[in-house]
């Protein structure tokens, strides 16, 4: 097996809710695209996405984006999938945010529980003088997905507080890293948001006065929100997954190995986000940047060392080592045996 092929296993991406990817076929429909033979050809189960509480991997809905951006030939093919939201694209949560008693506490439901959505993205909520920021970093290689799924996401929270609040209120402003589209593209963003759209910007956020987020629910219920969290809570611990922000850093990482980018500021460049933010978050899910950078070289070392056709000095570029001595030293130190041994044992 290729190397670059080995490295590939371990940069998959995690699971996507049923509901969440219904959201991106309901357009298709709209469109009328073959959603069949695409999902057929992608090895996509329909009987899969008719069950609500079932999953896809998160390579198999970058795929699907892919393709129905391509058939479709709409520009803000993600945009336009927001109109399609229900309480039920969000999973479980969803059903919780709408038993919440105030949009702000709605708000501060989607941090804990949206993994139970999938683990595209990670949300990100700061309060800023008078304002609420709400930013979301997406987990997706592909630029032309990520940046549908941005407008997905961005618009997607918009309406569903509409839904939840029964009031049209505008945000602030929205910001997004995508290069600004032509005029016509400029308007449909300002319509959809009724705000300033600013592109060209270092995150990808939906900012909301803080007054807003004592706006009540209409259909808030106590008892049943509780019963809700200890299910969601439940379901959280089943699917055992980390968090966001750890698989992220260790995708990137993997990404950048033979490219030796792999220092805490580079990774943090490509998240968007300071070093300093990455450490933090990152000291809060009990790890650290260090730690990951040589759980996902070991691991990749491991595989590339059942590859008997490699050289050791090959794998020692491959995992962004210069020096073929410091790649034997660092890894006895972590796997208590050398290279060659441990290719010898597993082989």
């Amino acid at each position: 097996m290729d190397n670059r092929e080995v490295l590939k296993m371990h940069n998959n991406l995690d699971q996507v809710s049923a509901p969440a990817v219904n959201q991106y076929l309901q357009l298709a429909q709209h469109y009328d695209l073959a959603v069949e033979d695409i999902l057929h050809d992608l090895a996509i189960s329909p009987a899969l996405l008719s069950d609500n509480s079932l999953y896809i991997s998160g390579d198999k809905l970058q795929q699907l984006i892919a393709k129905l951006i391509e058939l479709s030939g709409d520009e803000l093919f993600g945009l336009h999938t927001a109109k399609y939201v229900q309480p039920v694209s969000y999973s479980v949560l969803g059903f919780i945010t709408m038993n919440c008693e105030t949009l702000g506490d709605a708000i501060t439901k989607i941090k804990p529980f949206e993994k139970l959505v999938g683990d595209m993205g990670t949300t990100d909520i700061e309060q800023h003088g008078k304002n609420i920021v709400i930013s979301w970093f997406c987990h997706y290689s592909d630029p032309l997905v990520r940046r549908h799924m941005v407008d997905n996401c961005l618009a997607s929270w918009l309406i569903f507080a509409h839904y939840l609040t029964s009031v049209d209120h505008a945000p602030v402003k929205v910001m997004l890293k995508r290069k600004q589209p032509n005029l016509q593209q400029c308007a449909e963003y300002q319509k959809l948001f009724m705000c300033s759209v600013i592109f060209n910007q270092e995150r990808d956020a939906i900012i909301f006065d803080q007054a807003l987020m004592a706006l009540p629910l209409k259909k808030g219920d106590k008892q049943l929100l509780s019963s809700l969290e200890a299910h969601a809570n439940q379901l959280i611990n089943s699917r055992q997954v980390e968090s966001n922000i750890v698989i992220q850093t260790k995708q990137l990482i993997l990404q950048c190995l033979s490219h030796k980018g792999t220092n805490q500021q580079a990774i943090a460049d490509l998240l968007g986000i300071s070093a300093k933010t990455l450490q933090r978050r990152l000291k809060g899910e009990n790890t650290q940047f260090n730690q990951l950078a040589d759980e996902v070289r070991l691991q990749a070392t491991q595989d590339l060392l059942q590859d008997n056709t490699l050289k050791l000095d090959e794998i020692s570029e491959q995992i962004g080592f210069s020096d073929v001595r410091s790649f034997f030293r660092w890894f006895q130190k972590l796997a208590n045996m050398t290279p060659g041994q441990y290719r010898k044992r597993h082989h």
